[in-house]
């Protein structure tokens, strides 16, 4: 066996065992269950729209409609125009509420909504022009039933979820009556409107002609970075796992192995966790493309990213292929101890550039000669959740607070030592420190 091919001759082996025993599918994918309901923390939620003025948050963008439901629609992953929306409120009888097409609703969100008690609107058509009408289950455009077998359970289920929205808020033959009816609901049809997109802008511009509509992305980038409690749970597992899966695939290496292997290899390792890998840097190069041979004393760095459930693991280590050289040793060495001081000092209060100063000064009286950018981010449904999409700069001074999910990135910021180096676990903010929520033991990976 060529030396090369080491590491990707194990993954093809995985492969073909479990194609051949019909036992090993099952034994080699850890799944946790599933976590139903909202994943938005809505006291942050309530406390930002107070200090914007913002009565509501009507979102189609389908992650912001899973942050604030929990629905995970294939629809907008498709490419598809936003046709659900949800409605986030300050209302405490009405927090949230989604809008949805009839079809959609009984085909996709009725088997996850039947575990919430978020209020549905459905409509039949986006046509403004449909005659306002309540529509009964029979006039709804749903899979009919020939009566040749029994319905299964899937199906009386989708039938009950319909059947109970129907009774509880009717279904209506266009989405704007059905907007106008949670607006009224819930009295928002005057107030200060914040969307994510334009199609829901022309949508509520229409529906609720009197209301100010703005931007909700500034909402929402301040929102997110304090987790609720559901999201730390999903936080804990996706940190672990991924963490777990790139020194999985590390410490698989051997010299001679292809940077494109290893990353496969990564991709695979949190698959089995029920992760999606998102992207891994090898060497400070984050191509896929990217293609080169790992060799004998090599240092090179690794920096992982996967997500669970749209959460983001967030993970990085130095990687030794035999014995490290003096310079790659002595910079790795320094990292880890950094780190070690710099953790412990992490409390709510911090600003982010506290957090670079801090790690920068704690580097330089170690003696090192060579800089680390100690960058803070938060992470959650993003790899930098802070950041909105229109424009708000990376480095914005975040304030630390409780509940909130971080990274302190650690790379090298040199060249000309003989290698690469990366060091990055997450952390929970409490309300007295810091806490990793990824082992942290294995600073550096030697193989």
């Amino acid at each position: 066996m060529q030396r090369r091919s080491v590491l990707g001759s194990m993954a093809a082996g995985a492969v073909m065992r479990s194609s051949s025993q019909s036992q090993a599918f099952t034994s080699t994918v850890n799944m946790p269950a599933p976590i139903y309901g909202p994943r938005i923390n809505l006291t942050q939620a309530d406390k930002v729209m107070t200090q914007l003025g913002v009565d509501a948050l009507v979102l189609g963008n389908g992650t912001n409609v899973y942050y604030s439901t929990g629905l995970d629609l294939t629809s907008t992953k498709m490419g598809h125009t936003p046709r659900v929306y949800a409605i986030v409120t300050r209302r405490r009888d009405q927090r949230i509420s989604i809008v949805a097409p009839a079809f959609l609703f009984y085909y996709t969100i009725s088997l996850d909504i039947r575990h919430s008690s978020i209020p549905a609107y459905l409509y039949k058509s986006l046509d403004q022009d449909y005659e306002d009408m309540e529509l009964a289950l029979s006039q709804l455009a749903l899979y009919p039933d020939l009566g040749k077998a029994p319905q299964d359970v899937i199906e009386r289920e989708r039938l009950q979820a319909v059947e109970k929205v129907i009774s509880l808020n009717g279904a209506r033959s266009s989405l704007n009556t059905s907007l106008q009816n949670v607006m009224a609901d819930t009295g928002i049809r005057q107030g200060r409107i914040a969307v994510d997109s334009e199609v829901v802008q022309k949508s509520i511009m229409t529906a609720a002609p009197d209301a100010e509509i703005i931007n909700a992305d500034d909402a929402l980038r301040r929102i997110r970075p304090i987790k609720s409690s559901v999201e730390i749970q999903l936080m804990r597992y996706a940190a672990q796992a991924n963490a777990v899966g790139a020194l999985s695939a590390a410490n698989a290496v051997r010299a001679g192995a292809n940077v494109r292997e290893l990353r496969a290899a990564y991709f695979s390792n949190v698959a089995k966790r029920g992760m999606r890998g998102v992207f891994m840097v090898i060497d400070r190069v984050s191509s896929p493309t990217y293609d080169a041979e790992l060799y004998e004393g090599q240092c090179f760095s690794i920096d992982c990213v996967s997500e669970y459930m749209g959460y983001h693991g967030d993970f990085a280590r130095a990687v030794h292929i035999g014995e490290p050289t003096k310079h790659m040793k002595n910079v790795t060495d320094l990292t880890g101890m950094s780190w070690d001081i710099l953790r412990d000092t992490i409390k709510p209060g911090l600003r982010f550039s506290q957090i670079r100063a801090m790690g920068k000064d704690i580097l330089k009286k170690l003696g090192a000669d060579f800089n680390i950018s100690f960058t803070p981010h938060s992470v959650g449904l993003y790899h930098s959740d802070h950041v909105g999409s229109n424009g708000s700069g990376d480095r914005e001074d975040i304030v630390l607070e409780p509940n909130m999910v971080i990274s302190i990135d650690c790379p090298m910021g040199a060249t000309g030592m003989g290698g690469s180096s990366h060091l990055e676990d997450l952390m929970l903010i409490t309300e007295s420190g810091a806490q990793p929520i990824n082992d942290t033991g294995s600073q550096i990976v030697m193989v």
